[in-house]
């Protein structure tokens, strides 16, 4: 069974219901062994195993979505970081092309950018602070004079 499959989730959610049961049934007879009526115990106690079994089910459900969603988004990041990978290496080999040292060198810097936010900021896994943000000038514009 895949770990983020619907049955493994509902098999998961039955366990807990069933060890919450047990574990309330074992509770009353080791501490209160005389409350109530047998049948009315029981039923109170399935009914809340029951309920934890349905909160169980939905936290998984919700975590499970989630992790999906996660992955499809790193699959498009890894996918755009290949494209845009491709196209800086067109970039790169054009610029040569030309005699404007100027115009060389700003087009490296400009690949060279684009590279370190893909190799530095894309793979992230944990996002940053907000002081973190501006600490590394990640918002701050650079104006440059192109002749």
């Amino acid at each position: 069974m895949e770990p983020n499959s619907r049955r493994f989730v509902l098999g998961v959610a039955l366990g807990v219901g069933v060890v919450s049961f047990l574990a309330t049934e074992l509770m009353h007879y080791v501490l209160v062994p005389d409350l109530g009526r047998h049948q009315e115990r029981l039923l109170a106690e399935g009914l809340s195993a029951f309920i934890v079994s349905c909160l169980i089910a939905k936290l998984a459900n919700i975590n499970r979505r989630q992790q999906r969603l996660t992955m499809a988004r790193m699959q498009v990041i890894a996918e755009m970081n290949h494209h845009i990978r491709n196209a800086l290496t067109s970039i790169s080999l054009s610029a040569h092309v030309t005699e404007n040292q100027q115009l060389i060198r700003v087009i490296s810097e400009g690949v060279e950018r684009i590279d370190w936010a893909l190799r530095e900021i894309l793979p992230r896994e944990v996002p940053l602070r907000e002081e973190q943000r501006h600490s590394l000038g990640y918002f701050q514009t650079r104006r440059r004079e192109y002749k």
